[in-house]
């Protein structure tokens, strides 16, 4: 796990110790963390109290829908809440996770027996984790950095009293807070939200690690399948039985299907650990990225770009960039339930094809006998 960018930069903060015994080191990995959850919470009560003053000196000046500028609103906090919940989520799951780490190797070893094979899917493993968390880390920040678009490009107001507001709500949030206290809570800001999606990237991970090893388990279901077709005959009752004259190929058949049946309670458990860890990770990670999501949708509504094309552009951009959080970021997911469907069709057709009796829905291994 530490072998990946993902667990790399969540091991760098503290957040997962590292892969030594030194008690010394995990001492230290424990502060790290504690230090950083304890500068994040002090970031978001300096931020909390920015976004307080500016929602205060903004009110009574911006004109429209009340109910929209309140959703408007969301995200300024939201998105900090999203990171703080998964961080917290993880911390509490972290023995969990090493207990499913362990799993991980002990599923891929028995469904993935061939070494070559193995390195294969390992390496195409680890790229996904790399890439898709370094993407995230670096689209984050492309995403933070859009906020302050409007240094570079003048934004257009309808009313002129407006800049001159703005200016006031700049002034007065220095005077409140420092500046270098608001970069500081600033780094917290973005930092906490590209490790919780670190976290994420892990849960797709290990999303694809299962689809991986059910298309393996379903080849070899479709592998006997297809082995067994050469016993299969039909009687003059229209009903398919199954015989083998060979003791031997009988005997590896039985051990065969008695392998596959002990994987698939396998993969079941295994698809049970990393739900268990993940679910309500994901869960809390989905309804904020949706509120967050609204409110940007209510943010661009309301400052369209004839009223500030900056702020405009970046609100635009954070609606593409949380329809990808919550959309395609998590389509590996969704493909392990097409993996799963395909798994179970498998078995209706072994039991539609070897079954003595038509109405029966499972596939008994005494008709190999």
């Amino acid at each position: 796990m530490n072998s990946v960018f993902p667990g790399k930069m969540l091991a760098a903060f503290g957040f997962l110790p590292f892969s030594t015994k030194n008690p010394i080191l995990r001492l230290l990995s424990g502060l790290v963390c504690t230090f950083y959850m304890v500068g994040a919470t002090a970031g978001f009560v300096v931020l909390s109290i920015i976004v307080v003053s500016d929602m205060l000196n903004t009110a009574t000046a911006r004109q429209g829908n009340s109910f929209l500028q309140l959703l408007s609103w969301i995200p300024v906090s939201g998105v900090y809440i999203r990171a703080f919940i998964i961080m917290i989520m993880l911390l509490a799951k972290r023995k969990t996770l090493y207990f499913l780490c362990d799993e991980t190797l002990r599923m891929v070893n028995r469904l993935i027996p061939h070494r070559e094979d193995l390195q294969t899917h390992q390496v195409r493993w680890q790229r996904m984790a790399n890439l898709l968390g370094i993407a995230t880390v670096l689209g984050h920040i492309v995403w933070y950095l859009t906020d302050y678009i409007g240094l570079v490009l003048p934004s257009s107001s309808v009313d002129n009293n407006k800049h001159a507001e703005t200016h006031v709500n700049e002034t007065t949030q220095q005077l409140l807070v420092p500046l270098k206290v608001i970069w500081a809570a600033s780094s917290f800001y973005v930092s906490l939200f590209c490790l919780s999606q670190q976290v994420i990237v892990m849960n797709v991970v290990f999303a694809a690690i299962l689809r991986s090893l059910i298309r393996k388990h379903n080849a070899v279901l479709m592998a006997m399948l297809d082995g067994l077709e050469g016993g299969h005959r039909e009687t003059d009752k229209k009903v398919d039985e199954f015989r083998v004259p060979d003791a031997t190929v009988r005997l590896i058949l039985i051990e065969q299907l008695a392998t596959a049946r002990y994987n698939q309670t396998e993969l079941s458990k295994f698809s049970a650990q990393i739900n268990s860890v993940f679910h309500n990770i994901v869960f809390c990670a989905h309804v904020l990225d949706q509120m967050c999501l609204i409110g940007f949708v209510a943010a661009a509504i309301v400052t369209g770009p004839s009223v500030n094309l900056a702020n405009w552009i970046h609100n635009s951009l954070s609606i593409v960039f949380f329809v990808y959080y919550s959309t395609l970021l998590l389509l590996p997911l969704a493909r392990v339930f097409d993996e799963v469907k395909l798994n179970n069709s498998v078995y209706v057709e072994s039991a539609e094809r070897h079954t003595t009796n038509p109405k029966s829905n499972a596939y008994r291994h005494d008709h190999l006998i």
